[in-house]
């Protein structure tokens, strides 16, 4: 009889973590979470940012159709009433400036307060590294081909925020 015992207490013994086992998974999935939060959240600023690129196109349209039709002028007088913008939860201002150029000032949820401008200029080279801007307000912008870029050195949103065809190498 006395072997039996210890076959049935063998049998019932129970089948599990230590504590040990279990603060080691709990340590993991710390470290995990403490490396992937930041990374989604630049992730998701990133796609807003991209957000208010896309809603820039109707004011690229306005710049690119007031100066085929009036010529070097102020583009911010040229534009009025033909581009209108409402806030989003993402973008809280885009504006035409006078010389052609539109900046895009994103909410507080994307970037800090004083860094969170993008600016897009009109210019003959949008391809280089640092494209010199065209001024549609003044003669010397009379041979604007119509291109655009996102690479201005007035840009003050964070560079890990900008697309990467946004980021001014240096």
């Amino acid at each position: 009889m006395k072997g039996t015992k210890n076959a049935v207490q063998d049998h019932h013994k129970e089948a599990g973590f230590t504590l040990i086992e279990v603060m080691v998974v709990v340590a993991i999935i710390g470290i995990l979470v403490a490396v992937a939060v930041p990374q989604y959240q630049d992730y998701i600023a990133r796609s807003r940012v991209v957000e208010g690129m896309n809603l820039s196109s109707s004011a690229k349209l306005a710049v690119t159709e007031a100066f085929a039709s009036r010529g070097t002028v102020p583009m911010d007088d040229a534009t009025n009433g033909s581009f209108t913008f409402a806030p989003t939860r993402s973008v809280k201002l885009i504006e035409i400036t006078p010389s052609g150029a539109i900046a895009i000032d994103y909410q507080i949820s994307v970037a800090p307060e004083g860094k969170n401008t993008l600016h897009l200029i009109p210019t003959n080279e949008p391809d280089a590294n640092t494209p010199k801007p065209v001024d549609l307000s003044k003669p010397e912008g009379a041979t604007w081909a119509g291109g655009w870029s996102c690479r201005s050195t007035e840009t003050n949103l964070l560079s890990q925020l900008l697309p990467s065809e946004c980021r001014i190498s240096k």
